[in-house]
């Protein structure tokens, strides 16, 4: 038995070429729904997108020129209209705890859909967002929350998160032959905020399903429940990091939905994972039950949170920068300074004696061209 255990170990570890299965894709051009109605202030957004293939890009196809409005049992309806390709938006729907909602969507097609009607779920504050370092420096993002009321148990959450980014090298200098500000070399003194490029920022937002539930315990708390990881060393913690956490409540079908749809999109791949399931919420083709349509639409209110993380100690993050010396001559300059370095200050050389600018490559001294922005959001420190 050992020695067929070592033999099967040696044919997994042995296989290193990409194997690309023979699988028919019927599963593809399915509409898929994603949004949580918003009950409370604020703004509600809802996706549409089609299945693909697995052998296809990972690029999402969106469902432009669809009809999206939400309707009450009251008879009301609200349209929600769309603000880019797939996104359809309503800045507030101003929504009644005493009505149950659904949504319509009517696609270019002509295929119609229509969700059940859902009730409003309150959601509950969040208490606190912290972090913790694991033991292999990693740090994650969790939050806590409870309802005293005991009547919540299925959670939800999303976020969007900023980080500050610095560049190597602070640059006082920027090449611009054209200024009349320019020494006889073509650079001058960075003048304007929008010439800054040491400090940026950079955002993103939540990519995975996140969920957590009380079902099991004996009180509605949700401790420590992790809603990001960032590997040691990671440029999102080199200065200072911000996240804005969204929670929704569920009902019991909404999370089950959203529990099925975590296994089968992010618990894949090994032999230990459960193996995928069919996967539909509470949207249907009016006219053909068949047709399979992916989402669940949830109702609730919306509570958020903002908090900072700063750099833990001893967190690393290394560019590995050098720089360079470019002599004050006006060939020297033009070559260097088109593209290829940005002067970082003046500078003169002992051995051989000259003048001239130290400088380095743009990725360690712009940090907008590390997909940094260089405007300070409102809200940060």
């Amino acid at each position: 038995m050992k020695l067929r255990y070592y033999l099967w170990l040696i044919v997994l570890l042995s296989c290193k070429d990409r194997y690309y299965p023979d699988i028919a894709s019927t599963g593809t051009g399915y509409l898929v729904v994603e949004g949580v109605l918003n009950a409370g202030e604020g703004p509600t957004t809802i996706t549409l997108s089609r299945t693909m293939p697995l052998n296809k890009s990972s690029q999402p196809v969106y469902e432009s020129g669809a009809t999206v409005s939400v309707e009450g049992s009251d008879n009301s309806t609200k349209a929600l209209i769309m603000t880019s390709p797939g996104v359809y938006y309503n800045d507030e729907l101003g929504l009644s705890p005493d009505v149950q909602y659904r949504v319509r969507i009517q696609t270019t097609d002509g295929k119609e859909y229509l969700s059940d009607f859902v009730k409003v779920k309150t959601t509950p504050p969040i208490d606190d967002i912290g972090w913790k370092q694991t033991n292999d420096g990693d740090v994650q993002v969790y939050v806590n929350t409870h309802d005293p009321a005991n009547n919540t148990i299925y959670y939800k959450w999303d976020f969007d998160e900023t980080w500050e980014i610095h560049s190597a090298y602070q640059s006082s200098l920027i090449y611009d032959p054209a200024s009349s500000e320019a020494d006889p070399y073509g650079v001058r003194p960075r003048i304007f905020p929008q010439e800054d490029v040491y400090r940026c920022w950079k955002y993103g937002h939540s990519t995975n399903i996140l969920i957590a539930s009380s079902a099991k315990l004996t009180s509605d708390v949700i401790y420590q429940s992790t809603i990001k990881s960032i590997p040691a060393g990671d440029e999102q913690l080199s200065v200072l990091y911000s996240v804005l956490v969204r929670q929704y409540a569920l009902d019991k079908a909404a999370y089950e939905f959203y529990d099925l749809m975590k296994k089968n999109t992010e618990s894949l791949g090994t032999i230990f994972d459960p193996m995928p399931s069919e996967l539909r919420g509470n949207i249907h083709n009016t006219t053909n039950p068949n047709d399979i349509v992916i989402g669940f639409i949830a109702a609730s209110t919306v509570t958020q949170k903002r908090a900072f993380v700063t750099s833990p100690p001893g967190w690393r993050f290394n560019m590995y920068c050098n720089t360079i010396f470019i002599p004050e001559n006006r060939d020297s300059t033009a070559f260097y300074f088109k593209g290829a370095y940005i002067p970082i200050n003046n500078n003169s050389r002992e051995t051989p004696p000259a003048q001239g600018y130290d400088a380095s490559t743009p990725f360690c001294v712009d940090c907008t061209t590390r997909g940094g922005q260089n405007q300070k959001p409102s809200y940060w420190p």
